[in-house]
């Protein structure tokens, strides 16, 4: 078994299974010094991180012994729980496994997933997850992932899309659903080609989770009140003062006027709102080619730098909440055969998200590589 060695040099942390190259710019690129290939599939779980001034000891068996102050273990495979007799009624009908984020006060949030949902896309749900409860900046998480887990927040995975009707109201009851056709992993088919017929809704619904249980809003505060108030202001600036005027003239909710209307009767603009701009400044909707605004047409910022220009609270509460990167660990698909780019390309759009990606690794046994940007390091193979 192989086991890989990364170098984290400040602070910066890059996992894959197989040498990578780095890339110093994230803008357009064409040429990338070669990556290692690999194909091995026994090494697919197998990472182990460490500073280059750790203790690491190799011995015949290929075991490792280290001793590093920075290693973090990152979900995996082996942390999805597949007895479904451990799922409360009415769900256990409904999903099959499922993984717990255990918060700081021991709490679990529990992600459920039905049989057609793939290991990764839930995986996938757990990272995303995590990512938003992660500290960053002058925000300390640990009261939000609390009042989670508290509220017993529960983000339910269903086979299908969101309005085919194959949904029991029952198996969504009391939780947030994000659908097995609407979750893109990284390297997979839907990813790679940007088919938004399977656009990826796990950045906004999850994040609806987060606002509604953990951060609150205003109607219905939590432990970020504060910040609940900036996303509501965002809101109002964003749509015209008169409400004769939504759906044609501001920034978001264009052409959308009876849906502007319904989400305010249901108390939920400020959380419509701020996953538009969310969704943007990690450049989910730059490839959409059938209008030049985000989220289908509705939003006028496309890109991070639209944001910045066009919805200056938006651009100000997300990088001040989340920051400029996606820092939990990319898993890219297993199906994934050639070389994943963490940098901008404009030749390959796929690049538009995977630029923003800071930590990646390969999983499955087809030969493939890894090509960083300036967050990501090289990785030894040992």
């Amino acid at each position: 078994m192989k086991k890989v060695i990364s170098i984290i040099i400040i602070g910066l942390l890059l996992i894959g299974l197989m040498g990578c190259t780095t890339n110093d710019s994230q803008t357009d690129s064409s040429t990338t010094g070669s990556a290692v290939s690999r194909q091995d599939s026994t090494a697919a779980d197998s990472t182990v991180s460490t500073t280059a001034d750790s203790t690491v000891s190799t011995t015949a068996n290929s075991t490792a012994a280290f001793e590093n102050a920075n290693y973090v273990k990152y979900v995996d495979l082996s942390d999805i729980v597949r007895d479904k007799s451990k799922l409360t009624k009415p769900y256990d009908q409904y999903y099959v496994k499922f993984i717990d984020y255990i918060a700081p006060n021991g709490k679990p949030i529990r992600i459920m997933a039905a049989d057609k949902v793939t290991d990764e896309q839930l995986l996938k749900a757990y990272n995303v997850l995590s990512f938003y409860l992660t500290d960053y900046g002058d925000y300390q998480k640990a009261a939000i992932a609390n009042s989670l887990a508290d509220r017993g927040a529960l983000l339910a995975m269903p086979n299908g899309a969101d309005g085919d009707g194959n949904t029991p109201d029952a198996a969504i009851q009391n939780a947030q659903p994000l659908y097995q056709m609407e979750t893109t992993v990284a390297g997979g088919k839907w990813y790679q080609q940007n088919d938004y017929q399977h656009r990826d809704a796990a950045y906004e619904e999850i994040f609806h989770m987060v606002h509604d249980y953990g951060i609150g809003t205003t109607q219905n505060p939590a432990a970020l009140p504060e910040l609940s108030q900036q996303i509501k202001q965002g809101m109002e600036a964003a749509l015209p003062k008169n409400k004769a005027d939504w759906g044609s003239k501001g920034i978001w909710g264009l052409e959308s006027k009876e849906w502007l209307t319904e989400l305010a009767k249901e108390n939920s603009l400020e959380q419509e709102y701020i996953v538009s701009g969310i969704d943007s400044f990690y450049g989910l909707w730059q490839a959409y080619t059938e209008s030049d605004k985000g989220m289908w047409g509705l939003y006028v910022p496309k890109t991070r730098q639209d944001v910045k220009a066009k919805d200056a609270p938006a651009y100000n509460i997300i990088s001040s909440f989340l920051g400029d990167n996606l820092t939990y660990m990319e898993r890219i698909a297993p199906e994934f055969e050639g070389t994943f780019k963490l940098y901008l390309d404009k030749a390959e759009p796929y690049t538009f998200k995977s630029q923003y990606l800071q930590n990646a690794r390969l999983t499955g046994d087809k030969n493939s590589n890894l090509t960083g940007n300036v967050r990501s390091l090289k990785t030894v193979t040992m």
